[in-house]
């Protein structure tokens, strides 16, 4: 913890600091969940660290190089995009993951062990900070330097001031001739040691004294001792036991360990695995120094509070000098690495703390980043458990930028400023993600950057889209909300943004990620996801393409665990809060609210009411559902008409009756929430996701309501299916995100327009605005019966949509694996990774199971041999014996040998098969041989043995021609 500036001049003690005009505590500060961001940043990294540390270690090289080899022996290309590779991977999973499993290493126990050892260090050194603090500085109990008792009796009187529960132990550093004080220590055992020279000028300078104490009383207050050396105490044993070792191994990784053609091929790989360790220490320690700051600012106005004098802090304001230019960026860059704010703005916060709720890029856009690279150290989580990751990593993101802006839209609010919009937010949050991306390994893999960068838009575009609806949902709730606290309705809002964000996270990892590769999905493969017959036409229009990309667009996984089902949440939330929160705002002549009695005493509130009525957003949703309905029909109608005897038309025109009703909905969603954003100046955003909601369920009805009408269309129509084809959250997810977008269209074309016409400035509203058009009025039976029958409808539309999914395993999400879709085209390999590729595949198994041929061969030559040697019945028989016994042998070997990989070549690939035909007629011939021995099947099984003999001499020649093996030896 920090001290308030002290070194300054002797003077009088000044009267009390004027407390600020508002309560910074009124909502929670948020850098308690930014500390949670860190600390599990720094867990999951050391998860993910450590067992890569430990393997390089202690595996064998041997092991290790055919390991890595039995990728490239599936004929993986580790050059070519992460799409080429991960359909590479799924030729051959069966052989690939025996091989794998064959040269694996398990060090499993000895990494929990590490794992154990450093976060039993990371206690230790938790537990050990104060006794370091304490004998550093070989610091003395407060009785012996204070003999008198004067000095405890004002430490106690401040004490007692504070209201702590418990009385931190005071001690005093007689050598320190500086005038500060710093509070450490555990929950249970606070410690505050004094300076010497804060001692000796407690009597001449009390008014400074006070100020001192109070401010580190104000540290253990807000309890920002434990969580900030917990903080300390894991980062510093995560860099010593942890991050140092992976950086070292990583360096050997990438410049030393194994051949040049090794390192080359994988060097875009791991040169990013260690610029993401990099930029995990500047996200972890610039993170934490920011949070610091804040916290020292929440302890001056807490001491303020308290009664502190405001000299400590007026005096370091005084002493820093205004600069400008160059210089003034220079001493902004360096305060970032500083753990104490500037003393100006210190100064400055006390009468306005508008630093703690401002919104800043750097935290912003630090908080994207780290949460980013979180989720490469989370790679290890199963699929099972994909939605828990995605709410984790979400709840991280938007929980702390969402945090900063109820704050932020709460100070304009308070202090009669512009209200954010939101959308900076996002687009720094977005940032920050998408620097993560680009420069770790998770979208480029093994390139140095992704093919298509722009992909990573999509992040960034939902980011924004949450953001701004999060501002305008803050903003009507704190307007209108009347209890003791915003804190509760915060979190309930705060959780529409974070479900949602999840569902597209979610949909990201499983589906959407494989976009930074370019569009890899073809129609054909759309059908066969489908389990649809037929072919895509010839000349693919663009409807065709329209449908593939609405195909694997967010909201388009049908489970309930991909979340789909909390973009609803974005436009229901908004309609049952305007239907169920009072109309009467909160103005001048209303009923203050309790929690902004709290924030400012004495003043009164601002209007509260609604810009808009959900009366005006049921008619423009009810509009927007007469025109979905008129589209679905005239879909319908063309679809009616379409030929079905077409061959391989039966799989397309199936796939266009599924998507049809989906395409029409998310136009007419769109279309109304453009219209609606364009006309609205408040809370655009929530109005045109209403009103589109609205429209897209009245979009589902009718398309319930035409699929029974044409039920008896007769054999040549493909009806529509409500429950298994159209596929809801195609509809009503993809709408709403949809709708969001084409929502930011309209603000944009909105806004536009106005400046042309009627030259308004487009820019942020004033807080104070006349109230709304009032609505004819109801009685209140009447409205409590209308919102009633409101929030039944709402419920039942979302209830019948929720059951109306299809949950079988025929359809949906399961029956569209990734792979089933993607482009089966593969580029060549060069000449380089053509022939590690054959060396790995001769080093991995290839080479093993061609001698196991040779050495089944032997035996069964040998065997050959004596039974025409054979000179007796007996002998002869037992040869017999022989022969089977070896002609199991050999198939044994022929059968192993086949469950191999291929050669990954076409020339090589023929002659292993040449290879394996052969012997498996040569175990064909020694078991007739065997049964029947003649003549015949002697000739016939001497035949086979050379045939083999010479496949096997044919391929050992070819691979040392290659490369893959070494020729022998004259």
């Amino acid at each position: 913890m920090s001290v308030v500036p002290t070194d300054t001049a002797p003077g009088a003690a000044q009267p009390p600091a004027d407390s600020a005009p508002y309560d910074e505590r009124v909502l929670a500060a948020g850098t308690t969940l930014r500390f949670v961001l860190l600390l599990a940043l720094l867990a999951a990294a050391g998860s993910s660290m450590i067992p890569r540390t430990v393997w390089h270690l202690l595996a064998s090289s041997e092991k290790a190089d055919r390991s890595a080899a039995c990728s490239l022996a599936a004929g993986i290309d580790p050059s070519v995009s992460m799409n080429t590779s991960f359909v590479q991977s799924g030729h051959q999973p069966a052989a690939l993951a025996e091989c794998t499993a064959r040269f694996a290493q398990d060090f499993t126990g000895v990494v929990l062990g590490v794992g154990t050892l450093a976060l039993a260090a990371a206690l230790a050194v938790y537990w050990l900070i104060p006794v370091w603090r304490t004998r550093r500085t070989k610091v003395v109990p407060l009785d012996v330097i204070d003999v008198h008792g004067g000095l405890r009796s004002l430490l106690d009187e401040l004490v007692a001031l504070t209201g702590l529960d418990r009385t931190p132990r005071f001690v005093v550093d007689p050598a320190s001739r500086t005038t500060g004080a710093i509070a450490f220590g555990r929950p249970r055992r606070p410690v505050i040691r004094l300076d010497g020279g804060l001692v000796a000028t407690a009597d001449t300078e009390r008014a400074r004294f006070r100020a001192v104490v109070l401010h580190e009383l104000a540290h253990l207050h807000n309890k920002d001792v434990g969580i900030t050396y917990a903080t300390v105490a894991l980062w510093r044993v995560f860099l010593v036991l942890v991050l140092l070792p992976w950086a070292a191994v990583g360096t050997d990784i990438l410049f030393f360990r194994g051949t040049a053609d090794i390192r080359g091929l994988f060097a875009p790989f791991n040169a990013h695995a260690q610029v993401l360790g990099g930029l995990l220490v500047l996200a972890v320690y610039l993170s934490r120094l920011e949070i610091v700051r804040h916290r020292e600012i929440y302890a001056d106005l807490m001491a303020a509070r308290w009664g502190a004098s405001a000299e400590p802090w007026e005096s370091g304001a005084a002493r820093q000098r205004s600069e400008g230019g160059w210089r003034e960026l220079f001493v902004r860059f360096a305060g970032l690495w500083h753990p104490h704010p500037s003393p100006a703005l210190r100064r400055a916060s006390l009468t306005d703390p508008k630093a703690l709720f401002a919104l800043t890029a750097l935290p912003l856009l630090l908080a994207g980043l780290a949460a980013d690279i979180l989720v490469w150290h989370l790679s290890a989580v199963p699929d099972e458990l994909l939605w828990l990751k995605a709410l984790l990593v979400a709840g991280l993101v938007v929980g702390i930028g969402g945090v900063a802006l109820w704050r932020a839209v709460l100070y304009a609010l308070l202090a009669g400023r512009p209200v954010p919009s939101g959308w900076s937010v996002g687009l720094w949050l977005g940032l920050g993600v998408v620097v993560g991306e680009l420069t770790g390994p998770r979208a480029a893999m093994n390139q140095w950057v992704p093919a298509h960068p722009e992909a990573l838009l999509i992040l960034v575009a939902a980011l924004v889209l949450v953001m701004t609806w999060t501002g305008q949902n803050a903003e009507w709730w704190l307007r209108t909300w009347r209890g003791r606290s915003p804190g509760p309705v915060m979190l309930a809002g705060l959780a529409v943004p974070v479900l949602a964000y999840a569902s597209v996270l979610y949909w990201w990892w499983f589906l959407g990620e494989v976009l930074t590769d370019g569009w890899p999905f073809t129609t054909a493969g759309l059908l066969a996801s489908y389990n649809l017959p037929g072919l895509p036409p010839p000349d693919i229009g663009p409807l065709w393409h329209v449908v593939a990309v609405v195909g694997v667009l967010p909201g388009t996984l049908a489970r309930a665990g991909s979340l789909w089902w909390a973009q609803v949440l974005l436009w229901v939330v908004p309609l049952l809060a305007l239907i169920v929160a009072p109309r009467s705002g909160g103005g001048s002549g209303g009923e203050r609210p309790r929690w902004l009695t709290r924030t400012l005493p004495g003043r009164v509130a601002t209007g509260g009411a609604a810009p808009y009525g959900p009366g005006r957003l049921l008619a423009a949703g009810l509009a927007g559902g007469v025109v979905c309905s008129a589209g679905l029909a005239v879909a319908l109608a063309r679809l009616r008409t379409a030929d079905l005897g077409a061959v391989g038309a039966t799989g397309p025109l199936r796939l266009a009756h599924i998507m049809g009703p989906v395409l029409v909905i998310c136009a007419a969603t769109a279309l109304t929430a453009a219209v609606v954003a364009a006309l609205t100046d408040s809370g655009w955003l929530t109005a045109g996701l209403v009103s589109a909601g609205i429209t897209a369920l009245l979009g589902v009805g009718a398309t319930y309501a035409i699929m029974r009408a044409d039920a008896g269309g007769g054999p040549g129509t493909v009806s529509w299916s409500l429950s298994r084809d159209v596929h809801l959250p195609y509809a009503v997810g993809l709408g709403t995100l949809v709708a969001g977008l084409a929502a930011f269209v309209g603000r944009g074309v909105g806004l536009l327009w106005r400046w042309l016409v009627t030259g308004r400035r487009a820019g942020s509203r004033p807080v104070a605005r006349p109230a709304p058009v009032e609505e004819h009025s109801l009685r209140p039976v009447w409205r409590r019966a209308v919102r009633v029958a409101a929030i039944g409808a709402v419920v039942a539309g979302v209830g019948a949509t929720a059951l109306g999914v299809d949950v079988s395993e025929s359809r949906g999400e399961s029956s569209r694996p990734a792979a089933l879709m993607l482009d089966r085209s593969e580029p060549a390999p060069s000449a380089a990774v053509s022939r590690l590729q054959h060396q790995a595949w001769a080093a991995a198994g290839g080479l093993e199971r061609i001698q196991a041929l040779q050495a089944a061969e032997r035996g069964y030559r040998a065997a050959f041999t004596a039974g025409g040697r054979s000179t007796t019945d007996a002998g002869f028989l037992e040869v017999m014996d022989r022969m089977k016994t070896t002609c199991g042998e050999m198939d044994r070997a022929a059968r192993r040998a086949k469950t191999y990989f291929s050669v990954p070549s076409a020339a090589g690939q023929r002659m292993w098969a040449r290879v394996l035909g052969r012997h498996r007629a040569m175990v064909d011939t020694c078991r007739s041989l065997a049964t029947r021995p003649s003549a015949t099947t002697a000739k016939a099984a001497g035949t086979a043995r050379r045939n083999a003999v010479d496949s096997v001499d044919a391929m050992l020649y070819w691979l040392a021609e290659k490369g893959a093996i070494r020729p022998k030896s004259p």
